[in-house]
């Protein structure tokens, strides 16, 4: 039987045809924004505790939910992306739903032990993930994420005034059995000086989002024809890379007999602060340090990064570079010693483009309001102090094994990959017990190792708060 489990190189448009012909009809009962992501300029999240005693009537809610569309599927989102290429026609009010494991517990009156979830890490949820991750103390949290969140909700649209009356619709109507715990408004930012709306941009100033995995064979193509290739680095991958076993969408014959198992994926949810002003001020004393001239300042952030705020690589080149597309064709094959690259910026440390290492799939957003944005070229005092960051976002088959591994290990210990110890993940590495390590530079592009300079680079983010959900199916959400 041919099941999304048992693909592991990207969909082709005959593959989808096959999958959707099969009585189950997985894309119908899969999530959207797992595959692909959702497309729209805004989102909402609404976190939600459910109320004592009332798991009859949340259940219902979630049926309905489920059975009336109103969460988007894989396979419809498809049909929005091909009907919005083909006419521009805006997309829906898309919407995704997310369970806790306590939300599990919840429904299914269970403890969290009992569940069927292979994932230990998502089951003891992030609260517990606290000294793994270097997390700060939930007391520093926002009040909102302290407590136990059952379920989140992501709404969005490219129009404010629809995604405002979605979200008071869906507000109202499970006030009667559900407490919003904390709602979080997402806003894409474009920098229009380099890419017209193809790459957003993070409040650091930086393009973002270029080197995700494509489970599409089309997507994969387009790297081909529009793009800059993939006979260097190939970012196609099979959907056994994010989709999950979901353990409560099972299908069953009149026998009792499993015939088939829905997927789902694990979400990770984080929303980190970031301080935009202090981190380009030390941005500034870190050129200086480096003894770079003025022109050469975002030379200095590209080392940090790995890419310059354009997208343009440091590996590949010492100067940014207005090309045709941010270049993703790339690996850290002939700068073995970090002499071009850091080891330690931050694309380098969380995705070292080598075989085996985990990848995950990222769909964050921007939130908060500035005076101006990046593409407006603010001054340093016209940068925010604090109150923006990024609502981070990624889905992965087993968060232990990914998420974990890449926060735990990659980003925060500064001994990885050795041998040289070269410091933490400057961008999004919390120090712990291991220090925040050597972070040496090369002060000029490829320079050797004696002519490094040392400063350390850190703490320019903070974790606000967070928690780890499952995407489930829509099978078992109708049957829940």
């Amino acid at each position: 039987m041919v099941s999304l489990h048992d693909l592991t190189e990207p969909i082709d448009p005959g593959t989808l045809k096959h999958l959707q012909e099969h009585p189950q009809r997985p894309l119908d009962n899969l999530q959207g924004n797992i595959l692909r992501g959702h497309g729209r300029d805004r989102s909402v999240h609404i976190f939600l505790r459910f109320n004592d005693g009332q798991e009859t009537q949340v259940r219902s809610w979630i049926k309905g939910l489920a059975n009336t569309q109103r969460i988007t599927s894989a396979q419809q989102q498809l049909v929005d992306t091909a009907r919005y290429r083909r006419d521009k026609t805006a997309g829906r009010l898309f919407m995704s739903f997310f369970l806790s494991a306590p939300g599990y517990a919840y429904l299914y009156s269970r403890p969290t032990a009992k569940l069927s979830f292979s994932d230990a890490a998502f089951l003891g949820g992030m609260k517990a993930a606290q000294d793994r991750l270097n997390d700060p103390p939930q007391d520093e949290w926002e009040a909102g994420y302290r407590q136990d969140i059952h379920a989140m909700v992501l709404l969005a649209h490219d129009r404010a005034e629809c995604l405002q009356r979605g979200t008071d619709e869906l507000c109202a109507e499970v006030k009667a059995y559900a407490k919003v715990c904390t709602l979080e408004h997402g806003r894409v930012m474009w920098n229009r000086q380099y890419y017209p709306q193809e790459y957003p941009v993070e409040h650091f100033g930086y393009v973002d989002s270029r080197s995700q995995p494509l489970f599409f064979r089309s997507d994969v193509e387009r790297e081909n024809r529009e793009r800059d290739g993939t006979d260097i680095w190939n970012p196609g991958a099979g959907p056994n890379l994010v989709l999950a076993p979901d353990p409560y969408g099972e299908v069953m014959d009149r026998t009792g007999r499993v015939v088939y198992q829905h997927s789902g994926s694990y979400l990770v949810f984080r929303k980190l602060e970031q301080y935009v002003r202090a981190f380009k001020e030390y941005e500034r004393q870190f050129a200086q340090a480096l003894g770079l001239a003025e022109a050469e300042v975002k030379r200095a952030g590209a080392l940090v990064m790995g890419r310059f705020d354009d997208g343009t690589p440091v590996v590949l080149t010492d100067t940014p570079g207005r090309s045709a597309t941010v270049p993703n064709n790339f690996t850290y094959v002939e700068d073995p010693g970090g002499l071009k690259c850091p080891l330690q910026a931050h694309i380098r440390k969380v995705n070292p483009r080598q075989e085996g290492a985990p990848r995950i799939v990222r769909r964050g957003i921007t939130y908060g309001d500035r005076e101006k944005e990046p593409q407006d070229n603010p001054s340093l005092e016209e940068l925010p102090v604090n109150g923006v960051g990024l609502l981070f976002m990624c889905y992965q088959r087993d968060i232990a094994q990914q998420f974990e591994v890449l926060q735990c290990l990659y980003a925060n210990d500064p001994r990885f990959p050795g041998p040289q110890e070269p410091g933490i993940d400057p961008v999004i590495g919390q120090p712990g017990v291991n220090g925040v390590g050597q972070l040496h530079w090369p002060a000029r592009w490829n320079d050797p190792p004696p002519q490094h300079r040392r400063f350390d680079f850190h703490s320019f983010v903070r974790l606000k708060g967070g928690e780890y959900f499952f995407a489930p199916s829509l099978y078992a959400l109708r049957n829940i």
